[in-house]
């Protein structure tokens, strides 16, 4: 059950000398609460057993990272802005699973430009574009539910409804996205194909282990070949435990009244809002 991100958000401020004693303004601090509640994480790391992060709001620093054009087409440039605003932890954002990362970006995104998201989506009932407006704050935060089958492991257990086999699955974290579409690049440059492995590749990333089989090109071969339900089913179990923020949004179509359900697209609108 979701529970609203913004009810967990409590507020502290960072004692600067420059910035209280001469400007009479002091940068404010934040708690953002943990998804994953930090149980998947390695013991070794900061991340373990983390239940909040403490960051602080987007300051003009932050906005050079954003328009940074080199980080921008490394691809880290959300990498380098949550490190740059988290406080008195230490660990790589990149290690993060999705949904924790995503914790950490939509409150920092808050801190600086507000709660008000702008978006456009298309009504599923008769195609017209909504121009709709989301806040961020009232998103609800889906906490992991399931137990991993060791504390400190992202690991978990499932076993497919077709071929009974038992398997285990993580959760993917911004490197496993990142090499995912490394991979997808190559395949589409080099092997000259039309055919996108989204769902083969998403499941070949996520799977650990097939009947404590954990080679990697075995599970490759079983992923190709699985039963289309058992692929089905295994996706939308971990879709639905997955912890993270509810990107969900309602808004009712401006033309015809349609209530619709969407997905809150992540746009430039994001972190760089043209008002």
């Amino acid at each position: 059950m979701s529970e609203l991100f913004g009810k967990d958000v409590a507020q502290h401020v960072m004692k600067s000398n420059v910035m209280k004693e001469d400007f009479g303004w002091e940068v404010p601090y934040e708690l953002v609460p943990i998804p994953s509640k930090g149980v998947i994480y390695d013991p070794n790391s900061d991340l373990y057993c983390l239940e909040e992060v403490q960051i602080k709001a987007m300051t003009a620093k932050e906005e050079d990272i954003l328009a940074s054009q080199a980080l921008l087409k490394q691809g880290t440039v959300v990498t380098s802005l949550i490190k740059s605003c988290v406080a008195n932890t230490n660990f790589n954002p990149a290690e993060m699973i999705s949904g924790d990362r995503n914790a950490l970006m939509i409150s920092i995104r808050i801190t600086g430009y507000g709660p008000e998201y702008p978006y456009t989506s298309e009504c599923t009932n008769c195609s017209n574009k909504n121009k709709n407006v989301a806040r961020l704050d009232e998103l609800g935060i889906n906490r992991l539910e399931i137990k991993p089958i060791e504390l400190g492991k992202n690991e978990f257990e499932f076993t497919l409804p077709v071929t009974k086999k038992k398997i285990t699955f993580k959760f993917l974290t911004d490197k496993d996205d990142k090499d995912r579409e490394a991979a997808a690049k190559f395949a589409s440059k080099h092997l000259k194909t039309k055919v996108t492995n989204n769902i083969t590749s998403f499941l070949e990333y996520s799977i650990l282990s097939i009947d404590n089989i954990r080679d990697k090109n075995k599970i490759k071969h079983f992923v190709m070949n699985m039963p289309a339900f058992d692929s089905k089913s295994i996706r939308k179990f971990i879709n639905k435990n997955e912890p993270g923020i509810d990107m969900t949004h309602n808004f009712t179509c401006k033309d015809c009244d349609h209530e619709n359900e969407v997905i809150l697209p992540i746009t430039s609108e994001f972190f760089w809002p043209s008002t």
